[in-house]
């Protein structure tokens, strides 16, 4: 039996991806193993929505060719979809697959001919996860036009997935035991088909007896967001936490990136947010040292991050990306400056996080088990996105378990011993 290896750079989307390469690559006959053991064929599905991701994929693939048994070596998705003859040449890949060609990669392999068989395949299988949530794949690409970003080029632009296929698929998901769906796209809010929308999706879901929770990733403002909060306030299974790119607290920055809001529109939506649903979970991106940010800008951004309820802050420095508006742009921002502001935001971040979880410890949070550690302890998540300890014996993975904190340990909610389970 031929043996397929995995490793996946970037974002919740090319985990999703992922998942249904490997359940494609089991369909057809192939033993999926741990990235690093021998393996015949490896993927590794790339991300390159930044230098240091690109460059990270770059070097998995290199050090996939170096691993026993001269795997044939694939880099697949975002990187080879903006420059597939590069990525070949800097990895030493064997096959660069695309967009369209990475979700059904086996008849494409020379190995084929010797090797499994498709025969008879119909439906796409169920995508298979080793976490306990699972990663539902409804949108893909992106029709908007900000100057900084290469997902239009790597990934197209907006589609979104047939609504009962993406059905059929959470039906799936749940019934083999996950009781939790992330919804991922590469614009989430933009999804459309045939009318139906977000919100009209979530209305779906909820109606799946053996899911008990669902999750949002990142979804941009300016689509169907105030919606979005309005079916959550009334929801009993959407999770209370959105994750809402901000990129910058500045409008003349803002209106350089080719952003579709102002800063107070910006802040508008996240005051609604939190004034309708009460205690949530508050995430967003910001993109430092974009071309042009002098000290006033920085700090317009600094006081609006400040001021706002966020518990969750995801800090980058602006790299250029070929391709893309921003790419021309002279006015840099020099790597000291950025990098002290970038230090300056996660630190701001700790902060916001760690005070959001002393918020939480006076409130039943419920809790999806995710995992256990060597000394027995459970980690998961709250609705909120705040990370939980159980100490030993924990619960079960998968389990959904109700509390009330007892302790923070920095932004760590600490459980107390006894645990009531949801069914």
């Amino acid at each position: 039996m031929l043996r397929a290896a995995f490793k996946t750079v970037g974002c919740r989307l090319n985990q999703a991806e992922t998942a249904a390469m490997v359940a494609r690559f089991e369909a057809d006959g192939y033993c999926v193993v741990p990235f690093g053991e021998q393996a015949d064929i490896v993927v590794v599905q790339s991300c390159t929505v930044t230098r240091t991701a690109e460059r990270k994929s770059i070097r998995f693939a290199r050090a996939a060719k170096r691993f026993p048994g001269d795997p044939f070596v694939i880099v697949a998705g975002c990187a080879p979809q903006v420059d597939a003859d590069r990525v070949l040449r800097e990895s030493g890949a064997d096959m660069a697959a695309t967009q369209a060609q990475k979700l059904d990669l086996p008849p494409l392999l020379p190995l084929l001919a010797s090797g499994p068989s498709s025969d008879g395949r119909n439906d796409p299988p169920v995508p298979r996860f080793d976490t306990a949530r699972a990663l539902l794949r409804v949108q893909d690409g992106c029709s908007f036009d900000c100057a900084y970003c290469i997902v239009p080029i790597a990934r197209g632009r907006s589609t979104s997935r047939p609504f009962a296929e993406v059905l059929t698929e959470a039906k799936c998901l749940a019934e083999d035991g996950y009781k939790e769906l992330v919804l991922t796209g590469a614009n989430l809010g933009s999804y459309d088909d045939e009318g139906r929308r977000l919100w009209h999706m979530l209305e779906a879901l909820e109606k799946i007896p053996e899911l008990k929770r669902i999750r949002l990733s990142s979804i941009e403002l300016s689509q169907q967001e105030r919606e979005v909060v309005d079916y959550m306030a009334d929801s009993s299974k959407l999770c209370r936490f959105l994750h809402i790119p901000m990129q910058s607290g500045d409008d003349r920055i803002l209106s350089a990136m080719g952003r579709r809001y102002t800063s107070e529109e910006y802040r508008g939506f996240i005051e609604y947010a939190a004034g309708k649903i009460g205690v949530i979970g508050i995430g967003t991106d910001i993109i430092v040292g974009f071309p042009g940010e002098d000290d006033a800008a920085f700090d317009n951004t600094y006081r609006m991050l400040d001021e706002l309820p966020f518990s969750r802050l995801h800090v980058f420095p602006y790299s250029p990306r070929p391709g893309t508006k921003a790419e021309s742009l002279t006015d840099d921002v020099d790597k000291a400056t950025k990098k002290s502001r970038v230090v300056k935001l996660i630190t701001l971040g700790l902060e916001k996080r760690k005070e959001f979880a002393s918020r939480m410890e006076l409130h039943e949070v419920s809790v999806l088990v995710e995992s256990h550690d060597s000394n027995g302890c459970g980690h998961g998540s709250t609705e909120e996105y705040v990370p939980t300890l159980f100490p030993a014996p924990a619960p079960a993975v998968n389990e959904i378990v109700r509390f009330t904190p007892t302790a923070v340990r920095e932004d760590v909610l600490v459980s107390p011993p006894i645990q009531k389970s949801l069914a």
